[in-house]
């Protein structure tokens, strides 16, 4: 997985070095929504390579620490080892993202959404590029540590991931707020692009 570690940090030391600034202003925008808004307002947030970049990391280290996990407990889908097994990995996590955007522009036509689901999004692969910097480190302690010291660290790493997922819901939850929109349409919409999508992810990875 040398590659693959390389890829990684080729493009973290790329955005950090050519888009600086443009990195701290994302991240400014994790916690403030009013920042996030004007981000989104002044710039192309799905297509800039910086964006790009970013969330193609966040697909590596996903696939990376889901793919050391499975090393560690002697699991693998469709029978794969090696890279194989970490290249449908990604595949996986890739496809949950572009499913959830499929299904987003869906219900964005269905709903006449107001900005609610495109905000929402936008915050949802933000935190993904921010996970996909965060867990690089725990992801490579987990290739180097022992079987006995994994598996403290797992659970570290599925507090931290949970952590992440609870953080979306409130960011969805305050972004809401905002809109007059009734509680079905967000009920609907975060059962549809976040649970569904993330019972898919661990229905892959926890059964051969």
């Amino acid at each position: 997985m040398l590659p693959v570690l390389l890829l990684i940090l080729a493009i973290i030391a790329y955005v950090r070095v050519a888009y600086g600034r443009r990195l701290s202003r994302l991240f400014n925008s994790l916690w403030r929504i009013q920042i996030l808004r004007q981000v989104m307002r002044e710039e192309l947030v799905f297509s800039h390579r910086a964006s790009i970049l970013l969330h193609f990391n966040f697909v590596l280290v996903a696939a990376l620490t889901i793919y050391t996990w499975m090393k560690v407990s002697d699991r693998s889908i469709f029978n794969l080892e090696g890279f194989a097994l970490y290249a449908s990995l990604s595949g996986i996590v890739a496809g949950v993202y572009i499913l959830k955007l499929i299904v987003s522009a869906f219900l964005r036509a269905v709903f006449k959404d107001p900005g609610l689901i495109r905000e929402y999004l936008f915050e949802v692969f933000l935190i993904n590029k921010a996970a996909g910097i965060l867990l690089l480190p725990l992801s490579l302690a987990l290739i180097i540590l022992n079987i006995s010291k994994a598996q403290t660290l797992i659970l570290i790493i599925a507090i931290l991931a949970l952590l992440f997922v609870v953080f979306r819901f409130i960011q969805g939850l305050r972004l809401s707020l905002d809109y007059k929109v009734s509680g079905v349409y967000i009920i609907l919409y975060l059962c549809t692009l976040e649970i569904l999508p993330l019972l898919v992810l661990v229905r892959a990875v926890l059964f051969r």
